[in-house]
């Protein structure tokens, strides 16, 4: 429902029905309006409803964005995924911790999460003076996280989980990221020209480059280990995961391959290697099979990362 072109195509409007199928065996995906109960569709917003500034649709987008760096909405998602487990994994610094370090005026870079004190902490609703003490540990923790969950955190526009382990991988430290060229970032594979700009514009912004100096300053690893090359059972395979695993989550599952050196893709072609199924697998298993890919379960993927073939 972000994609207004597609309402508009649909002609969906606040109060219709709607046909609702599970489009890429997740998502909630509107197919068609059942019952048309208003007129038209509804329009985008012309300004933000956090700081009022002009909304603004990038030709090769379908989102409309706020362009305002200072918004306060953005800023609050951006430290709640900064925060988030996939990214400095900050166990206990939830929404409802960010939002009242926001109304105390805590927080106005990245960089304030790591000068919280625990008399700041404890000032929060509910907190006692073992919760404070382990929020502060965890907060302290996350400083070792390697680059590619820093890159993932900053929060850089199109740039996920995925693409910052491989920036990371090719690039190892922030300063070389920082420094890197167009052309640099263009012969990196999987990183196409959409991306390569969004890095580029990031690091152009001077007040992103103080933020980094500073986490840099109060003790953050700015670096990306080296793979372990002498055991990588998964190198150069390519994964495509359908279904419900029952003792990893997808993410845990993806994490495991890239470790391993391996890659995962969301859809399966000639150049996908194996394709692991879980419950309910949908088309994907169906893609599979037609193709002749090799499908493999849960336990039989766990055997393959242990250096296990014969299945």
């Amino acid at each position: 429902m972000h994609n207004f072109d597609e309402i508009e195509r649909l002609n969906v409007n606040i109060g219709d029905d709607v046909i609702i199928e599970r489009a890429g065996e997740v998502i909630p995906k509107i197919i068609k309006v059942a019952k048309k109960n208003s007129d038209g569709y509804f329009l985008p917003p012309l300004r933000c409803p956090s700081c009022n500034s002009h909304i603004v649709k990038e030709e090769e987008d379908v989102y409309y964005i706020c362009v305002n760096p200072s918004c306060p909405a953005q800023f609050r998602r951006s430290l709640i995924h900064f925060v988030s487990r996939d990214a400095m994994n900050i166990d206990g610094f939830g929404e409802v911790v960010v939002d009242q370090l926001l109304k105390l005026n805590k927080l106005h870079t990245f960089a304030d999460i790591y000068k919280l004190t625990f008399d700041d902490l404890m000032l929060l609703d509910l907190f006692k003076e073992k919760k404070a003490n382990n929020l502060i540990q965890a907060i302290i923790d996350s400083k070792k996280q390697p680059l590619s969950k820093l890159i993932f955190a900053l929060g850089i526009r199109h740039i996920g989980d995925k693409s910052a382990k491989i920036l990371a991988d090719k690039f190892k430290n922030i300063d070389n990221l920082i420094s890197a060229k167009q052309e640099d970032l263009l012969s990196v594979n999987e990183i196409g020209p959409i991306l390569v700009q969004s890095v580029l514009d990031f690091f152009e912004n001077e007040q992103t480059l103080k933020m980094i100096e500073e986490l840099k300053s109060l003790g953050l690893n700015t670096t990306e280990p080296e793979r372990d090359s002498s055991f990588s059972p998964l190198a150069n395979k390519t994964f495509v995961l359908t279904g419900e695993l029952s003792t990893l989550t997808r993410k845990d599952a993806e994490n495991i391959i890239l470790s391993l050196g391996g890659k995962t893709t969301s859809s399966v072609s000639k150049k996908t290697d194996y394709v692991v199924v879980g419950e309910n697998p949908g088309s994907k298993y169906d893609k599979a099979v037609k193709l002749g890919i090799k499908i493999i379960n849960e336990n039989e993927f766990k055997k393959l990362t242990e250096g296990n073939f014969d299945i």
